[in-house]
């Protein structure tokens, strides 16, 4: 049996990371041989109860690291605090000779890296370097930490999601999801935006904006929303997962996403998986999965006229059913759970030597 710690967010955390996480978590490793076992390191509380948390924790892997000898440490990391907590479990991993493989989350890594001072940069440069295995989620965040640190050992793993059965039909009034942490960086006022030109456009008969998201933006969104008068096309269904997120999924028919930052987000490849055409913006590897007119459209980040074109397109059956199918095909033959689970077995059977790096 292969022994691996997995590090990361507790499963209160909304994001991306948790369901990334979880898919993990609920993956049967034992028929794999592989002895896994989680601690987290991370929830969402105030600073105070952040440190004590992570200091608990940090004393629960030092402990596992002595006693149980894993074979590999697989560190789920984004950047800012996430960085400083990984770091310290880093150094802990080679200090002991462990080997540890990165997995980076973080959508706004190379904006942070450029806007920290010397001292962090070099930091980071080191963690780059030092890491057993760094896993970034496609080709375009492979060539950028290639950019910050040449030497880095990059291993390409696409985000993934199971693929069930049922796929969506086309339905009037179009539900247009969108699926995701409410904060700036993820477009919604765009969306927003977006709206009021479909709605005068359109009227409010041929589609509905489900936002199901909860974060940090939210008053803001909804006084926005309601300043636009859209309020008849648009409804604020709050943080969703599990079995609701689900039922979510098999009621809306398109999945917008306009960030201004991303890796490549579960919310897109889980809608994909239903057969859902897209609409998102091209930013990080956003463009590995949404192939712009086989089963979705890329936009620029911030151009609301684009978006709302992109989407009306996309309120016409017969475009729909064609993207539909192309998102069913491209995930079935990219972004299957199989492929994925594979590609770590294979990481975790590499067994690296901290100390030959």
């Amino acid at each position: 049996m292969v022994k691996v710690l997995m590090v990361g967010n507790d499963s209160s955390v909304k994001g991306g990371i948790t369901s990334v996480i979880t898919q993990m978590l609920s993956h049967d490793w034992v028929a794999d041989g592989v002895e896994m076992k989680f601690i987290p390191t991370y929830i969402e509380a105030n600073n105070f109860k952040k440190i004590i948390f992570f200091e608990k924790a940090y004393s629960k892997i030092k402990t596992e690291i002595k006693t149980n000898k894993p074979d590999v440490v697989h560190i789920h990391m984004s950047y800012k605090g996430s960085f400083t907590r990984k770091f310290l479990i880093h150094k802990l991993c080679r200090n002991n000779g462990i080997p540890d493989i990165i997995h980076l989350h973080g959508s706004e890594f190379k904006k942070w890296y450029d806007s920290s001072n010397q001292k962090k940069q070099k930091e980071i440069r080191t963690l780059l370097k030092e890491a057993s295995a760094f896993i970034v989620l496609g080709e375009k965040w492979n060539k950028v930490i290639k950019e910050i640190e040449p030497t880095t050992n990059t291993v390409v793993v696409n985000n993934t999601v199971h693929i069930p059965e049922e796929t969506v039909k086309w339905a009037e009034p179009l539900n247009i999801l969108f699926l995701g942490v409410l904060i700036k960086r993820k477009g919604v006022s765009d969306l927003l935006k977006a709206t009021k030109l479909l709605k005068d456009d359109l009227g409010n008969n041929k589609f509905k904006i489900i936002i199901a998201g909860s974060g940090a933006e939210e008053e803001n969104l909804k006084n926005e929303f309601e300043e636009l008068k859209i309020d008849d096309v648009v409804n604020f269904v709050g943080w969703t997962d599990g079995e609701k997120k689900q039922k979510l999924l098999r009621e809306c028919q398109m999945l917008v996403l306009p960030s201004y930052n991303e890796g490549l987000p579960i919310a897109i490849l889980e809608a994909m998986s239903y057969g859902m055409p897209i609409v998102a913006t091209d930013v990080g590897d956003i463009s590995s999965a949404v192939i712009d007119g086989d089963n979705g459209y890329l936009v620029d980040p911030g151009d609301v006229k684009q978006l709302t074109n992109a989407i009306k397109k996309l309120i016409n059956i017969d475009e729909f059913t064609k993207l539909s199918v192309g998102s069913k095909s491209i995930c079935y033959n990219n972004f299957s759970d199989s492929l994925y689970f594979k590609r770590l077995l294979d990481l975790y059977q590499a067994r690296w030597c901290c100390n030959e790096k």
